[in-house]
């Protein structure tokens, strides 16, 4: 399994998760483990938080938040591995 070594505060998940709503912000570590590993199999990941953003306004208010509280974003697509 893998150990998240930095957690985010749980205030900071809600206000992230109000942004997407609960149905798309995945905090369950079983629910995110497929977004941790990319499809060869080479790189994992680790995060308390998984965010599926549906418009372009939504992408612009979790990227204002996580700039406004430092905090690091890693966007995700495909999750092939591949450029």
């Amino acid at each position: 399994m893998i150990e998240i070594t930095k957690t985010l505060d749980p205030a900071l998940i809600d206000r992230f998760t109000a942004i997407v709503g609960d149905k798309y912000a995945l905090r369950d570590q079983q629910d995110i483990a497929p977004y941790l590993i990319e499809r060869r199999g080479l790189w994992h990941g680790a995060t308390s938080l998984v965010l599926r953003p549906g418009s372009v306004d939504e992408v612009s208010r979790i990227m204002r938040l996580a700039t406004e509280t430092g905090t690091p974003i890693v966007p995700q697509s495909g999750n092939t591995g591949l450029v």
